[in-house]
């Protein structure tokens, strides 16, 4: 790497760039700030090194982005008048442009200058040693997670190792195996630097070497799956490797599953010993500081009587029949499904992120009420029929924009409130449950079917009392990968990962091209390959909350297999890499900045 370079004009006031995490840069590598604090001037004792380097973490940590990926997937359902008005509709829509919204999603130099410029500077003082490896394996963590995830968009960008002067900031992408080799080649600083704590060590929402490890798993399956093991230094074997130690690191610190999994998602319950223990990495909002912000994760139905809420994490029934009976088998094959009641008998982390119909809704003050989307009109908490209308009704006129539009509505990460004083329900990054799917993947495309693979699953699958994965129910290689794919769907929906996980196992043309999605829709009868055959034209469903009441209502084209609810395009070719910004090719005064050659 080259040496680092002293420049004194390169970022805005550090004390409120680490305390607002602001990071933002006008234009390619070059925008400096008018009014900017000396470097020379501002590192002068060990807690101007800890605020600047606190003020990094909003670099690598693109919550938002992550969780609306999911949905802009195949299994969530959106009307199409809503689309417009939500961010990343080109990522399923087919119109992605050079200059629309979502190319410019991770293209972020200021970050980088913003981590050399804390190496540049790490020498200025003396620091312990234990300060001076944290502050350095922050910064090579930030330039290894930017790094990945624009190589992940744009595959080829340019390649910064120091801070650059106006001059030098003029420069051309490098080829996407440089771009990879430099992404590993920063986690692996970091992995070298960052401490080793279990949960009941580190300070929540802190970078530890178990979560640099995993973002180098992460970097290398899909590298592996996108690339097809064709790029050096990233094959399967090597995000095996990658994944042992990540699991070993865990295990040894005392990392494992939380004994309560919907603990891991509700704001009031996250702090706690036993989802601390799953969490790895989390985007931190504490209660006493965010209790008045609008949180991004307020997907949830509009509580009775009032309209807060919104239905846009609706999963389609394609997702909904994702979720296995709890003899481990798919509804079309297990005798445990039962088209009269389809929700009974199934993986409990369904009932425990989805509103269906007939579910009981529980708020942060402890109210319950049955979450109905059929019902044109709301039931009492003893199941008589109220004049209030429905507005999570699947055909509401009121606020119909929010309405659920396929009749089910996740919940995940919910904030449960009945008014004002949500909005911190804190956003995890990676979790223990991810690990165990990420080591089971890597491990089965390696080396093919194994016990390792089974018992990992077998560990995710039993915190919720799903059956075991043995020999004689997944025997290959094959039938492992689409149970772990399948579990990455009912483990992580609506957890930001299911959009790259398409695109790295090269599923986005056939998932997402011209793809249908249906709305609430329950099978009947199957045929032999286990796609419905007939389905029922009306439900009945619990209205009370002893359920000792029940109503009968119509399922919106129910025979025929539910309404269409949208129809998504990826048209694929130059669509399986993201344009680089066209702000950015404009703002290269020499033009050594170049698109993509799929987008020229």
């Amino acid at each position: 790497m080259n040496t680092y370079r002293k420049y004194a004009k390169c970022l805005w006031l550090l004390a409120i760039a680490a305390m607002t995490g602001m990071t933002s840069c006008e234009d390619y590598l070059t925008k400096l700030p008018e009014n900017n604090l000396s470097v020379d001037s501002y590192f002068k004792s060990d807690g101007d090194f800890k605020l600047y380097a606190d003020g990094l973490y909003s670099s690598f940590t693109d919550q938002a982005t992550s969780i609306w990926f999911d949905f802009r997937s195949d299994l969530f359902g959106v009307w199409s008048s809503k689309s417009g008005n939500r961010s990343y509709a080109e990522l399923h829509n087919g119109a992605m442009t050079a200059s629309s919204g979502a190319a410019g999603l991770y293209w972020n130099w200021s970050s980088i200058r913003n981590a050399y410029t804390l190496l540049d500077n790490i020498d200025n003082i003396e620091l312990s040693a234990e300060n001076k490896n944290l502050y350095m394996g922050t910064a090579y963590y930030l330039l290894a997670y930017r790094y990945f995830v624009m190589f992940r968009a744009y595959e080829s960008v340019p390649i910064v190792r120091k801070v650059l002067d106006i001059a030098e900031s003029d420069i051309p992408s490098s080829p996407k195996e440089e771009v990879f080799a430099e992404a590993l080649s920063h986690i692996n600083r970091a992995i070298e630097l960052l401490p080793s704590l279990g949960p009941a060590e580190r300070e929540r929402g802190r970078l530890t070497k178990l979560v640099a490890l995993t973002l180098k798993t992460e970097l290398l399956l899909y590298t592996a799956g996108y690339y097809e093991e064709t790029l050096s230094g990233a094959r399967y074997s090597d995000a095996a490797t990658a994944a042992q130690a990540m699991l070993a690191e865990a295990r040894s610190k005392g990392y494992g599953l939380s004994s309560d999994y919907n603990s891991l998602f509700i704001a009031d319950r996250q702090a706690e010993a036993e989802p601390q223990k799953e969490i790895v990495y989390e985007w931190v909002r504490l209660k006493d500081v965010a209790t008045t912000s609008f949180c991004y994760y307020n997907f949830g139905p509009h509580v009775p009587y009032s309209t807060l809420g919104w239905g846009d994490f609706s999963p389609t029934q394609e997702c909904v029949d994702m979720y296995e009976c709890t003899d481990g088998l798919p509804i079309s094959k297990s005798q445990l499904y039962d088209p009269e009641k389809p929700f009974d008998s199934r993986d409990p982390r369904f009932g425990l992120t989805t509103i269906y119909p007939g579910r009981i809704c529980t708020a942060q003050d402890g109210s319950q009420w049955v979450g109905n989307t059929l019902s044109e009109f709301h039931y009492d908490n003893d199941g008589n029929k109220t004049i209030v209308q429905n507005v999570n009704y699947i055909k509401t006129l009121l606020s119909s924009i929010d309405r659920s539009p396929t009749g089910y509505i996740n919940i995940k990460y919910w904030d449960r409130y009945t008014g004002s004083g949500g909005g911190y329900t804190s956003y995890i990054n990676y979790r223990f449950g991810e690990l165990l799917l990420m080591y089971a993947e890597a491990m089965n495309e390696a080396s093919g079917a194994s016990d390792e693979v089974r018992n990992a699953l077998t560990e995710l699958r039993a915190r919720v009392g799903m059956p075991a994965v043995t020999a004689a129910t997944n025997p290959t290689t094959e039938s492992l990968r689409t149970l772990i794919r399948n579990e990455r769907v009912v483990e992580l929906l609506c957890e930001g990962k299911r959009y790259w996980d398409l695109k790295r196992w090269r599923l986005l043309e056939e998932r997402l091209n011209n793809f249908q999605q249906y709305s609430i829709s329950i099978a009947k009868t199957f045929n032999p390959d286990g796609t419905p055959a007939s389905w029922l034209e009306e439900l009945t469903v619990p209205v009370s909350l002893d359920g000792s009441k029940t109503e009968t209502f119509e399922i919106p084209n129910g025979a025929n297999g539910g309404e269409l609810v949208n129809t998504t395009a990826f048209p694929g070719g130059r669509y399986w890499v993201w344009p680089i910004p066209e702000s950015a090719i404009n703002a290269s005064p020499t033009k050594a900045l170049q698109q993509h050659p799929l987008w020229k």
